[in-house]
């Protein structure tokens, strides 16, 4: 009886200890936007299928005063990757095609693909791009030089009416690097997203929708946000040259809120961090979430390890969320490969990314454990997605 009471205490102890440790966490957040470094942050942290805080703070919209609710819908940026990739990848699990399939096996326009020789010349590839290297980055698209850069703005700026145009225009700019020698990233995933709609005779928006979406209860995920829920979208901000927060795409003005007919796969879907919570439960548990499969097991794993083999980063980072010496990249996800040489604290095998307007998630398959950071922030600071991680495995562990 005494031993029970000890144990009781400890155990009573050690769970006051991980609230306040919690408490902290939140405090640190909340000064992210008292600091007037963010309009509003919300966080969540998952371990065991339970949640072990969520925290809202600030605002949706500082002008206006609007404060942001459990509720709030986020432009997720380039964590909009990650579902496509889930998404492609089941049409894998189905036998539609194999990992070394070279894409102008379905695409006809990339059997003439250019590559930068790296002396002012484009010349025809020596290998074509596989579907493996749109997965992992290494198809050599991305920017190396003026003219590809100048080529990818003029993609960026004015925007392709749907996923077919867009590919079109891909397949007519050169390459940066030979596929699979480099970890580029870039739009590649519009590329996936395409095949999607070419193998599944769907526009993506609705097979995200059938095959994701649905079946996870994602029901504020969209590329295109119904006008019922226009009240929950968040204002997106930036910092100017004096470090204020300004406006850099109200709901009332936003692509979001008007009709949509090109689904960029790789970075304009919206979302909860409720809707993306179910996402990761679902990776988290090896494919599968409340009795319905979306992957087999063994491709959740074959997409969350490292796929890149020793081929190099195109621009060596020590950015923690970029391939370096302590992270990998699978097909869709960066995946910690070195905990020894990962600066701050984790778990070997933990994966995720992160979304350019200040969204970014973690997935410990070691501890069990989701990290879901949100705010809207062009621009963001890397670091204070860095002191969530960290706080969060502090608290926990």
């Amino acid at each position: 009886m005494a031993y029970l009471k000890i144990l009781l205490i400890l155990t009573f102890s050690t769970s006051l200890l991980a609230q306040d440790k919690f408490d902290n966490l939140n405090m640190r957040m909340h000064k992210f936007v008292d600091d007037k470094d963010l309009a509003g942050v919300q966080t969540l942290v998952i371990k065991d299928n339970k949640v072990l805080n969520f925290d809202t703070y600030g605002y949706s919209n500082v002008k206006e005063q609007k404060p942001l609710t459990k509720n709030s819908i986020f432009r997720i940026a380039s964590m909009t990757k990650c579902i496509v990739s889930v998404a492609f990848m089941k049409l894998y699990d189905q036998g539609h095609f194999n990992l070394d399939d070279p894409i102008n096996k379905y695409i006809s326009e990339f059997s003439n693909t250019l590559v930068d020789d790296g002396k002012g010349n484009y010349v025809k590839v020596s290998k074509p791009i596989r579907i493996v290297d749109l997965l992992r980055h290494t198809s050599g698209y991305g920017k190396s030089n003026p003219l590809l850069t100048a080529k990818f703005n003029h993609l960026k700026s004015f925007k392709s009416t749907d996923l077919k145009t867009e590919v079109e225009r891909m397949s007519k700019i050169p390459l940066s690097s030979e596929p699979g020698t480099e970890w580029r990233y870039g739009p590649s995933m519009n590329i996936c997203g395409y095949l999607i709609e070419l193998i599944s005779g769907k526009k993506l928006d609705e097979f995200l929708k059938d095959e994701i979406f649905i079946p996870l209860n994602m029901t504020d995920t969209f590329f295109e946000i119904p006008a019922s829920k226009f009240d929950r979208f968040t204002t997106l901000y930036t910092k100017d040259n004096e470090n204020n927060i300004i406006e850099l795409d109200h709901p009332n003005d936003s692509s979001f809120t008007k009709e949509v007919t090109f689904f960029n796969a790789a970075g304009l879907l919206a979302s909860t961090i409720k809707d993306f919570s179910q996402f990761c439960k679902m990776l988290l548990n090896k494919g599968e979430l409340n009795g319905v499969q979306i992957l087999k097991p063994e491709t959740v794993l074959l997409m969350t390890e490292d796929r890149l083999n020793g081929i190099p980063n195109a621009k060596p980072s020590n950015a923690n969320h970029k391939p370096n010496a302590s992270v990998g990249f699978g097909l869709g996800f960066n995946v910690i490969t070195d905990i020894q040489k990962y600066p701050i604290e984790g778990s070997l095998g933990s994966y995720g990314w992160h979304g350019s307007s200040g969204t970014y998630f973690k997935i410990d398959p070691k501890e069990n454990l989701i990290l879901i950071f949100m705010t809207q922030m062009k621009g963001f600071e890397y670091s204070q997605k860095e002191i969530f991680e960290s706080m969060v495995y502090k608290a926990v562990l």
